[in-house]
């Protein structure tokens, strides 16, 4: 799909053809949504908001200055930092001790969670990082991620299995 080509089809008044937009980023940009305010449904809402603003601002999007996946997650990054700033101010002061009864942290999974990014920080060459925080923390597809390295999609693949083994191998 060359997405410059269906931006101008949008444009153009063909508005269903945002869906393969939508279609190709819509999982990712939940999870990394879901990565920034920590909640799937709250994630799955800022998406949808992001990828409205996005259609209703389209013809703003200067291919010339950035790609059209970083400037929908610059959106949604702003929708993020939106929502976080409202639920700062959010917080019912009459239910604060129910707050702290029912929000106690799993320390445990966060001390794996740490040491797994610790470890994909680590690993060597850069590549093999890159690929693992592409596919698994921005859902991006084979395709997409060798089309971004200017690789063939098997080097993608050899990439995420040779980053797992090395995870595995380091995490043990």
């Amino acid at each position: 799909m060359d997405e410059i080509t269906t931006i101008q089809s949008v444009l153009a008044g063909d508005i269903n053809k945002y869906e393969r937009l939508v279609s190709r980023y819509h999982v990712g940009l939940i999870i990394y949504c879901e990565r920034l305010v920590g909640d799937r449904d709250a994630a799955e809402d800022i998406a949808q908001e992001a990828f409205i603003k996005a259609f209703e601002h389209l013809q703003n999007f200067d291919s010339k200055k950035s790609r059209f996946s970083t400037w929908l997650y610059r959106i949604a990054t702003n929708k993020a930092v939106d929502y976080l700033r409202q639920q700062k101010r959010r917080v019912p002061t009459e239910d604060i001790e129910l707050v702290a009864e029912t929000a106690t942290p799993d320390y445990a999974a966060q001390d794996e969670h740490k040491r797994l990014r610790t470890a994909v920080t680590k690993l060597e060459p850069p590549t093999h990082r890159q690929a693992i925080e592409a596919y698994y923390w921005r859902g991006k597809s084979y395709q997409a991620i060798a089309e971004e390295c200017n690789v063939p999609v098997n080097t993608v693949r050899t990439w995420l299995r040779r980053a797992k083994q090395q995870l595995r191998s380091d995490l043990q």
